[in-house]
């Protein structure tokens, strides 16, 4: 196809599907409008604008959309519009919305329900968006139009989201029941209802994302998914359960260090530990699940997770040392900065006491480092963004720290002293100092243990010694390697050793094994060979002498 038929295509297909997504959306809303008043109980007729706007959209969206439908899919007996990435897109846009329009619409109903509400217009929008979906699913299974590219990016979508929406109603759920559990240790000021209904609400929200996960992951393949777009889902759906971990165990040695040496009331005191124990319990359940998955996926994959993990434990350490400096820098103005001083130190250790021994097994530092080690992608990725986050937090905090010393010197700030207006930023900026240093070391030396590289030579052009008519052979070699072809044409009567069509695999082969910017090949004692040469204007010598 030439290159304007191709542009032409490319727009039909982009006009094409986003006109298809608008009149799904529109029949939708319409179809919607129509269920909520046929299940609501109530009259037909009784909202004449309302009845109207979705009989328009059920009327109008429905069959355009049918028809539309219609005179595309007889398209697909080109393999050409399966293989569409316009169309692939549409599939998982269309899904995703759907799924999640359908699932958060249930959850509405369900939770109305617990309340001893009758939501008819969420079930209405379940129902259909649901109906979406399951077309929509029936288009990416079925042989004659499941999409060809990113066959598995819509299921993988699911699965994180169905994981997400689980693991959140799951806290949910217990978090009501240790708040319960707890409220005789701290005073309930008033709650818009009982714990019994946020936990049965939450764990109507646990259940459909559970279901979805398990749809997804079981029955629709997402656990064997192995395409790039599932391993980074799979990287980031492992490093969020360990941040989720990581913060809410924090959390908890936070909460006991505070009822063990602060004086704060009580219940001030307790106040986060339901979610956080919560979070950890079912933050820990995720990151362990798919520490076996990612353990069982090519040694990318699990490089960029244990790197993730690293870098998210080390901005926990950090951070958790930044303030620890920021307190021991308030105990030098008692007066302003006494009374949080403590609270601060408590934090800033239980930061640092759970973010520096996974960073310590995350990253290993006490294993030295290999020369196939430090030439690593991931390696160097990670490296440039600790080295690119810590000059931004610098530059902001110096510029912070500049702003209180000069508004402090000329009196434009009324009360505090200068220690009390620098003492946040200085912490942030010693954390970063450390992080930076102790990174700009790691960098050095794996650049005195690295290979050097050398680039692969890479034929430009080659030089053909053939007969004048061999036109399809510089067709073929250029396209087999994408050099310069030149023909250097013989004459008839020494024809017999010139190359011609039939050499291609021959010539192919042979300026594989050249080195060398140019080649030249030509046919010697009946076997092809190619001579590499070097770049640079051919040179003429004289007669001797």
């Amino acid at each position: 196809m030439s290159a304007p038929g191709r542009a032409q295509t490319a727009v039909r297909r982009v006009l094409v599907y986003g006109i298809l997504f608008a009149l799904i959306i529109v029949a939708a809303v319409g179809l919607s409008g129509l269920l909520e008043r046929a299940v609501s109980g109530g009259v037909l007729a009784a909202d004449e604008a309302g009845l109207a706007r979705s009989l328009a959209f059920t009327v109008i969206g429905i069959p355009l959309a049918g028809v539309l439908w219609w005179w595309q899919r007889r398209r697909f007996a080109d393999p050409a519009e399966k293989d569409s990435l316009v169309w692939a897109l549409y599939v998982v846009a269309v899904s995703t919305i759907a799924l999640v329009t359908a699932t958060v619409a249930l959850a509405s109903t369900l939770t109305a329900a617990i309340e001893g509400r009758w939501d008819a217009g969420a079930f209405a929008v379940a129902l259909v968006w649901a109906g979406v979906w399951v077309w929509h699913r029936a288009m990416r299974r079925s042989h004659v139009t499941g999409p060809t590219r990113l066959p598995t990016v819509a299921v993988t979508i699911g699965a994180v989201y169905g994981l997400a929406v689980l693991t959140v109603g799951a806290i949910g759920a217990v978090s009501a029941l240790i708040g319960a559990a707890l409220a005789g240790a701290q005073p309930v000021l008033g709650a818009s209802q009982s714990w019994g209904i946020d936990a049965l609400q939450a764990l109507a929200w646990a259940a459909i994302g559970g279901f979805v996960w398990w749809w997804h992951w079981y029955r629709d393949g997402g656990a064997a998914a192995s395409g790039g777009f599932a391993q980074v889902a799979l990287v980031v759906v492992f490093g969020a359960a360990a941040a989720t971990t990581l913060f809410a165990v924090g959390t908890v040695l936070f909460v006991v260090l505070r009822l063990l040496f602060d004086v704060d009331p009580r219940a001030d005191v307790l106040a986060p530990l339901d979610v956080a124990i919560a979070a950890a319990l079912f933050g820990g359940i995720v990151w362990v699940s798919h520490a076996a998955v990612v353990a069982a996926r090519p040694e990318g994959v699990r490089r960029g997770a244990r790197l993730l993990v690293s870098g998210i434990a080390l901005i926990g350490a950090a951070s958790g040392f930044g303030v620890v400096v920021n307190a021991l820098l308030a105990a030098l103005a008692p007066v302003i900065a006494g009374a949080d001083a403590r609270t601060l130190l408590l934090g800033g250790l239980s930061a640092l006491a759970v973010g520096a021994p996974v960073w310590w097994v995350a990253w290993r530092p006490a294993v030295a480092a290999s020369a196939d080690g430090v030439a690593d992608r991931a390696r160097r990725v990670y490296l440039v963004a600790i080295f690119g986050a810590s000059a931004v937090v610098a530059i902001v905090t110096l510029l912070l720290i500049g702003f209180r010393v000069f508004e402090f010197t000329l009196g434009a700030a009324v009360g505090g002293s200068l220690v009390e207006r620098v003492r946040a930023p200085l912490g942030l900026l010693s954390a970063t100092a450390l992080v930076f240093g102790y990174h700009f070391a790691v960098w050095r030396h794996d650049r005195s243990i690295a290979r050097p590289e050398t680039a692969p030579a890479v034929i430009r052009r080659v030089l053909l010694v053939a007969s004048p008519d061999a036109a399809q052979l510089r067709l073929d070699v250029r396209a087999a390697t994408g050099a310069v072809v030149t023909i250097l044409p013989t004459v008839p009567e020494d024809g017999g050793d010139a190359l011609g069509d039939d050499d291609v695999p021959a010539v192919v082969a042979a300026v594989a094994g050249v080195a060398a910017p140019r080649a030249l090949v030509l046919r010697v004692d009946g076997d092809v060979r190619a001579i590499g040469l070097q770049d640079g204007p051919a040179r003429e010598l004289g007669p001797a002498g």
